[in-house]
């Protein structure tokens, strides 16, 4: 299984219960499964466990293949997330949630389905070619020194990471 560090010394980590080490490991991608319930209404990519931010490799994959990154918000005060559009979906094809309700809806169709979370779902829209996601900075922690200057590069700004938890940036 492999591990983020990028949680680690508490840096954005609330559940120190779950993860007493500050070692995250990372989700597979995982396909729709609308039986699941809505947690897999679309296909996921490769996340955090705790935070859900793409892995860098992937975030590397992704920029390599023409995927689009731009910074949010900086509501935090620093540049801690960005997002990508563009991203080749893994799940391309298979089926993902039209619409769901905490309800049977009067007007439903006969195939939507009742998943275990008590949720009505319908199916039918396949999922496109791409996809997006969320990369949050503290992952360029994980990230290889090739793989952290692609997404610096791409994204303009590069980081340093200090052991007692501060980060630095400035404009690449």
């Amino acid at each position: 299984m492999e591990y983020s560090i990028a949680h680690r010394d508490g840096m954005n980590l609330i559940g120190q219960g779950m993860w007493p080490d500050g070692r995250v490991s990372w989700d597979n991608a995982e396909p729709p499964d609308i039986a699941k319930g809505e947690r897999y209404w679309t296909g996921r990519l490769r996340n955090c466990g705790y935070c859900g931010s793409m892995h860098p490799s992937d975030v590397v994959a992704a920029i390599q293949a023409g995927a689009r990154g731009e910074w949010a918000d900086w509501k935090y005060g620093w540049p801690h997330k960005s997002y990508f559009d563009g991203i080749p979906n893994p799940h391309a094809g298979l089926l993902e949630i039209r619409a769901s309700a905490n309800f049977l809806p009067d007007d439903h169709r006969r195939d939507w389905i009742k998943t275990p979370d008590g949720h009505w779902h319908e199916p039918g829209m396949p999922a496109s070619q791409t996809t997006h996601g969320k990369f949050y900075t503290v992952h360029l922690m994980d990230a290889t020194p090739e793989e952290k200057a692609i997404i610096e590069s791409h994204l303009g700004l590069t980081f340093e990471f200090t052991d007692d938890g501060k980060v630095s940036w400035h404009g690449v």
